[in-house]
C-alpha cells in the first residue's frame, strides 16, 4: 500500500507550517485553499458577521500587496479564522506589529540612521546613485563575512553571502557598499557575483567608497526571500587590522569569520562593537584562532549599529 500523502493532507501539512512560522499571507492563502472557498463565498459569510471587506481586499491580503492593520480589518481576520475553521489567533499572531504610517513610512523598528553609520553622507549619497530601493524596502536576515588575509598579511579579499526579505512588491535589487578606510586610493574588484548579477559600480577613490546595485535573479514580492553572494577583491592587497560590519537595521543572524594564511597568524584578535561611527570600541572579547587559521564571530539577534573583528601582530 502507498504511504504517500494525498494532496489534500500535503496542503493540510503546508497550512500547519505555514501557521506557525508565517508569513501571513501564505497561511490565509493556504488556509483559503484547504477551505474550498472562493474569495466571493468569504466575503458574503463574513458580511453576515458584520465584517465589511471587499474582495480585491481579501485578495490582496492572500497575495501579501497589503495586510490588515487597522481595527475593522483585525475583527475581519479574527472571523476569517473562525470560517476557515483555524485556531484562535492563528492569523492575527502572523501579522505582527502594526506598521507606521505618514512620515514614518519605511521606518524599521531599531532602525539606525545611515549618517550615525559612516564617517560623511558620501557613502549614503553613492548608495542613491546606484538605484537602491527605498529604505524598509528589503530586509537583511543573515549576513556571511569572510575575510581572508594573505601570506604577506594583507586582505585579498572579503566575501559575502547575504539573505534577504523583501517587504513590499516588485523588488528587483538592493545595494552594497565597502569603506576602504586604510588605503582610499586602492578601491576592490566587485567580483564573485552569485545569485544575482552587478548593476551600476560607483566609486569615489578620495572617500575611499565602493558602491554596487546587485540586480536579483527574480522580482520579489513582500514575504519573499533571496540569497545574494558577492565579494570584494584587493589587488594588490590591502592593509587592514580590523574589518567591520555597519547595520542599519537588527539582523537575524551575522557570521564574521577571517581566515590567515599560515605563518601570519597574529598575536592577538578580538571582537568589538560601536553604536555609531563615533563611538568608541564596546564590548571586546577576546578570540581564539583555531587549527583551520581561522577567528569566528557568530551572533544572533543583532541590534542596529557597528560589530567588528581586530587583529594585531607581535
Amino acid at each position: 500500500m502507498s504511504t504517500n500523502a494525498t494532496p489534500d493532507q500535503a496542503l493540510r501539512a503546508q497550512l500547519r507550517q505555514a501557521l506557525r512560522h508565517g508569513p501571513f499571507p501564505a497561511a490565509l492563502h493556504l488556509a483559503i485553499e484547504a477551505s474550498g472557498l472562493t474569495l466571493d463565498q468569504i466575503q458574503v459569510r463574513l458580511v453576515e458577521q458584520g465584517a465589511r471587506v471587499s474582495v480585491p481586499t481579501l485578495s490582496y491580503w492572500r497575495r501579501g500587496r497589503s495586510r490588515p492593520e487597522r481595527p475593522g480589518s483585525i475583527r475581519a481576520v479574527r472571523c476569517l479564522e473562525h470560517l476557515l475553521d483555524l485556531p484562535a489567533d492563528s492569523l492575527v499572531a502572523l501579522l505582527g506589529p502594526v506598521r507606521p504610517r505618514g512620515r514614518w513610512i519605511g521606518h524599521v523598528t531599531g532602525s539606525t540612521d545611515m549618517g550615525k553609520l559612516f564617517e560623511t553622507g558620501r557613502a549614503v549619497e553613492m548608495l542613491t546613485e546606484v538605484g537602491v530601493p527605498p529604505r524598509g524596502a528589503l530586509t537583511r536576515i543573515s549576513t556571511q563575512v569572510t575575510v581572508t588575509i594573505d601570506s604577506h598579511r594583507r586582505t585579498s579579499s572579503i566575501h559575502l553571502r547575504e539573505l534577504v526579505v523583501a517587504n513590499v512588491d516588485r523588488l528587483s535589487r538592493c545595494g552594497v557598499i565597502h569603506i576602504t578606510q586604510e588605503d582610499p586610493a586602492n578601491p576592490p574588484t566587485l567580483a564573485g557575483v552569485r545569485f544575482c548579477r552587478a548593476g551600476r559600480v560607483r566609486m569615489d577613490d578620495a572617500e575611499g567608497v565602493t558602491a554596487a546595485e546587485l540586480i536579483l535573479d527574480r522580482v520579489l514580492d513582500a514575504g519573499e526571500r533571496a540569497l545574494v553572494e558577492y565579494e570584494w577583491r584587493f589587488d594588490p592587497g590591502v592593509r587592514m587590522l580590523n574589518y567591520e560590519y555597519r547595520f542599519q537595521q537588527p539582523i537575524r543572524e551575522f557570521v564574521l569569520q577571517t581566515r590567515f594564511e599560515p605563518g601570519v597568524i597574529p598575536a592577538q584578535c578580538h571582537r568589538y562593537a560601536r553604536q555609531d561611527v563615533s563611538g568608541a570600541e564596546e564590548d571586546r572579547t577576546e578570540l581564539w584562532i583555531g587549527s583551520s587559521n581561522t577567528a569566528l564571530v557568530a551572533e544572533s539577534d543583532v541590534p542596529s549599529g557597528i560589530v567588528g573583528m581586530r587583529w594585531q601582530w607581535s
